[in-house]
């Protein structure tokens, strides 16, 4: 425990603030209220005299503040006492409306001269109080700070105390000739997913989220039925929360249905310029209709702005997608997957501001919850081949695999051969969830520019960001194109809702080979897909777009040999 606090002695103190800000909310705040409160119940009524009351304000430059104060008199057992207690806390505040409703009846006690009701100790007659109640409202908001605070330094805490250390004790020597065995999650070839971490992630972030926006949302109801109806916008954030708890529980029922299914790797480590492939045991009756998707990433981490502005961000160097081969297994079903690694690709680096790393998903959908997992693994330029792995297909190369890029490509465009070449037609409305996207975003920002009112803002860089995406996504949405390569030329004709652009002719004599350009990336949550063009290069070294919006490396290859193959044209 010593070794561990001194080697994560930075993390215990910057925890500690946050620990001491939580703990003094719960044993300073909440722990005295509730026995005060406890300890009332037994203390007796007395008709008490105001002398006098009154509600103060306090003004801070963003909010206001209120505070009760009383002086009344009261007797008890033939003895007379004078008592300045309003209610168990004295503090100034401004949540809910509890100093409004007590100040009311007490002034207008002190203007008429009546009597009210308060409440004394009878082992200490001269404590009293005038309003016993239980402030949940106040008790909640307190507790925000004690979850909030307290959470993050006791997590803080616990992880310097309980969690493993990152590294391994290996010598110098060993740890520069073989830099996986120094990580304490890659010392032996069993490598776990970060299922576990990401579902308890998740509902930290779920209790987080609905305990500061449900009761945002619960004070804006009141202020939306006052008249202020934009306050209703309040609600969409704890119906987001809803959202985040449903995402939560989808991934605590995959977890208890699958356990840990942790991944061995074949060879160990994955091998850059050689295989990276795996097996693991699916607690899943086997079915041979079962499809394990398995996508193989090379990413490059790093981080983006400064300040609050500052995030982590992940762009992708090498992908590749396949689909595993499965078989029964003792433990239900057995899961193989293989892939051949290209050489010259960065190796898995030690986590920091700009790294890199490759990951491994992999995915079956089923009725219920889904496996989706995904592990984080060595891979280093080793060069080795799988030993146990080697007889099964490599996992690109799949038969369902093919069968799937095939469908993916008659999807994305017609295709008709003709005497020496072939005809393409992309038609309008493809990709119409991604163009839809970026239609309504468009209009959403564009709308801001226009009808943004703010001193000193200009509000036409909205509009300059909006008006592109919301044209680019309608043109995109509203074109069709048709290209064809024929023994004689290379015709290119684009069209808006059949309305035709006009033609443009290359003479297939200019054209030298097709090749694979990198077109675009998307990013939705941990899966990242790369966009691809397939481009005829001209003599003049100029280029020509013959196909695009191709997803994966793959799928790109494949439709480029086959456009090679119909056309006699070269491919690179």
């Amino acid at each position: 425990m010593l070794q561990k606090l001194k080697e994560r002695w930075v993390l215990f103190l910057f925890g500690a603030p946050f620990a001491a800000v939580g703990l003094g909310f719960l044993f300073w705040g909440i722990v005295p209220q509730l026995a005060q409160w406890t300890a009332m119940k037994s203390w007796e009524p007395v008709q008490a005299q105001i002398v006098s009351a009154e509600m103060k304000s306090h003004r801070s430059d963003d909010s206001t503040t209120y505070s009760l104060h009383a002086t009344y008199r009261y007797q008890y057992q033939g003895q007379n006492y004078t008592g300045n207690r309003v209610g168990i806390s004295s503090g100034s505040d401004n949540v809910g409306d509890y100093h409004q409703r007590v100040i009311g009846p007490l002034e207008r006690a002190e203007r008429n001269g009546s009597t009210v009701t308060a409440w004394v100790n009878p082992q200490q007659p001269e404590q009293a109080v005038l309003n016993r109640e239980l402030r949940l409202s106040l008790i909640l908001f307190k507790g925000l700070f004690v979850l909030l605070f307290g959470g993050v330094g006791l997590g803080m805490w616990a992880y310097v105390f309980i969690a493993r250390p990152d590294k391994t004790d290996v010598s110098e020597f060993e740890a520069q000739e073989k830099p996986w065995l120094s990580r304490n999650d890659w010392a032996s070839p069993t490598i776990k997913s970060d299922g576990k971490t990401g579902m308890w992630a998740l509902w930290v972030f779920a209790a987080f989220w609905n305990l500061i926006s449900l009761p945002a949302a619960i004070g804006a109801v009141g202020e939306a039925l006052g008249g202020n109806h934009a306050a209703w916008l309040a609600l969409l954030f704890p119906l987001v929360g809803a959202g985040i708890v449903f995402w939560a529980i989808k991934l605590t029922l995959a977890w208890r249905r699958f356990g840990h299914a942790p991944v061995t790797l074949d060879p160990y480590p994955g091998a850059i310029g050689g295989q990276v492939g795996g097996a693991l045991e699916v607690a899943l009756p086997y079915q041979p209709d079962n499809s394990f998707a398995v996508t193989l990433q090379c990413l490059h981490s790093y981080y983006t702005g400064s300040g609050k502005n500052r995030k982590r961000r992940e762009s992708m160097v090498w992908q590749s997608e396949g689909i595993a081969q499965t078989s029964r297994s003792a433990h239900g079903t057995r899961v193989e997957w293989l892939f051949e690694v290209d050489e010259g690709l960065p190796e898995s680096e030690p986590p920091g501001n700009r790294y890199h790393l490759w990951r491994v998903n992999i995915k079956c959908e089923l009725p219920g919850a889904d496996f989706d997992r995904n592990y984080e693994i060595p891979v280093f330029a080793t060069g080795d081949k799988a030993q146990q792995l080697g007889a099964i297909t490599v996992s690109s190369q799949h038969p369902e695999m093919a069968q799937q890029r095939e469908q993916l490509l008659e999807d994305l465009f017609d295709i008709r051969q003709v005497p020496g070449g072939v005809i393409l037609h992309y038609p309008a409305f493809r990709n119409l969830s991604t163009m839809l996207v970026l239609i309504l975003m468009g209009a959403i920002f564009s709308g801001i520019g226009l009808w943004l009112d703010a001193d000193g803002f200009p509000e036409w860089i909205f509009a300059l960001i909006g008006l592109p995406m919301f044209f680019g996504g309608l043109y995109s949405l509203c074109s069709s194109l048709d290209v064809r390569i024929d023994r004689t030329e290379l015709i290119t004709r684009r069209r808006i809702l059949g309305l035709s652009l006009g033609n443009k002719h290359t003479p297939r004599s200019e054209i030298t080979k097709l090749f694979i350009d990198e077109s675009y990336s998307s990013s939705t949550g941990n899966k990242h897909t790369t966009y691809y063009k397939i481009k005829a290069e001209l003599r003049s070294g100029g280029k020509k777009t013959i196909s695009h919006s191709l997803p994966g490396r793959e799928l790109a290859q494949e439709a480029l040999e086959s456009l090679s193959l119909l056309t006699g044209v070269p491919c690179q």
